[in-house]
């Protein structure tokens, strides 16, 4: 059954990314950047994958002020309904979310699993924008409607009407300021993605570009994983419930608001402190990328953890977030492919882990 499962989530990614290719409209990036050579991904143009940078470039890029392509997926809600719906189904307080501001949250399956992660923003209608991983947009649409039949409330992918990128480097709090934006969601004192108008992309990020170093899609997932956060995917959804990735440490659960869908799971967790596995940070030193969802095995053949994200540090390294139990943050070589230990390294995170 697992085997099967894994396969027709496989399939579904390839479905949805497949569709989300002929849907989105790719911004071309080259006359912001035209002494970069632009690489897309072959299976999908709206990937940036590089503006000619690699992997052993990334400790370098690390010290400047960079602007990385970063394809997000956008869900938007409207109608009179829309925050009394959304506030019974996900992990946020919607009544405080304001224009101008952001807010993370997640929706959970009855059993507390996560169906999908957002960040959500208001725009002056009073529709609500959920920011989200591109590969579980028709997935959360589909799990959002099961419960909106009562509700006054139109859910709509809006994916090809917004550009994203990633604003990162010393400076990078001054020149998110410099660039008109739609949203902004911060990661970091150092790490911002900003979300802007399709129409308008080119002009807005025009203000900029002498001051920015670009790269690509790689960039941005490493960015992502050294701020300590794990998108949910095709291929994890309905695998972590919220402390298993520290949603609690990030603040995409409120503990005061009313039942949510999963609300109960999240609490009992919280409250009786049942919490057997969090997410961690490790370098792998190899060149093979793990997939999402992978397996870490130890040097005994016993199964330690699951990768939840993982990006290229160098030519020659991973880092990767995995979610596993405390006892095991002393290992120090694991397989994920049953074929190759690799040493493995545990790296602090930026935030403090709830206990």
């Amino acid at each position: 059954f697992i085997a099967n499962q894994s396969v027709s989530k496989r399939l579904l990614y390839a479905t949805i990314n497949d569709k989300h290719t002929e849907s989105c409209k790719p911004m071309d990036w080259q006359p912001l950047f035209p002494s970069h050579n632009l690489i897309t991904n072959a299976e999908n143009p709206s990937i940036v994958e590089s503006f000619g940078e690699s992997p052993s470039d990334y400790k370098s890029l690390f010290k400047q002020n960079i602007l990385s392509t970063d394809l997000r997926g956008y869900i938007q809600l409207s109608g009179p309904d829309t925050e009394k719906f959304l506030q019974g189904q996900v992990s946020c307080d919607m009544s405080l979310l304001e224009k101008g501001k952001t807010m993370n949250g997640a929706h959970l399956t009855p059993k507390g699993r996560i169906t999908f992660l957002f960040s959500a923003h208001k725009d002056q209608d009073d529709n609500i924008l959920l920011e989200t991983h591109p590969s579980v947009v028709d997935l959360a649409i589909s799990s959002f409607k099961k419960y909106s039949v009562f509700f006054k409330t139109d859910i709509t992918d809006v994916s090809d009407q917004f550009i994203s990128a990633m604003i990162s480097g010393p400076n990078s709090a001054e020149r998110v300021k410099q660039i008109t934006t739609c949203h902004i969601k911060q990661y970091d004192s150092s790490l911002f993605l900003v979300t802007v108008d399709a129409d308008r992309a080119i002009q807005q990020f025009n203000s900029q570009p002498a001051t920015l170093t670009p790269a690509g899609q790689g960039y941005s997932d490493l960015m992502r994983i050294r701020s300590g956060n794990a998108d949910v995917t095709v291929d994890t959804s309905d695998e972590f419930i919220v402390q298993m990735i520290n949603l609690d440490a990030q603040n995409y659960i409120s503990f005061k608001k009313g039942c949510y869908t999963g609300q109960e799971i999240v609490a009992r967790a919280h409250y009786r402190g049942s919490v057997k596995r969090r997410m961690h940070l490790m370098r792998l030193d190899t060149a093979n990328m793990p997939s999402i969802g992978a397996s870490l095995t130890d040097s005994n053949g016993k199964v330690i953890g699951t990768v939840a994200a993982a990006a290229r540090a160098s030519e020659c390294s991973i880092e990767a977030l995995a979610v596993l139990p405390e006892k095991y943050l002393a290992t120090t070589e694991v397989t994920f492919d049953k074929e190759q230990f690799v040493n493995t390294i545990h790296l602090p995170l930026p935030y403090k882990v709830l206990e």
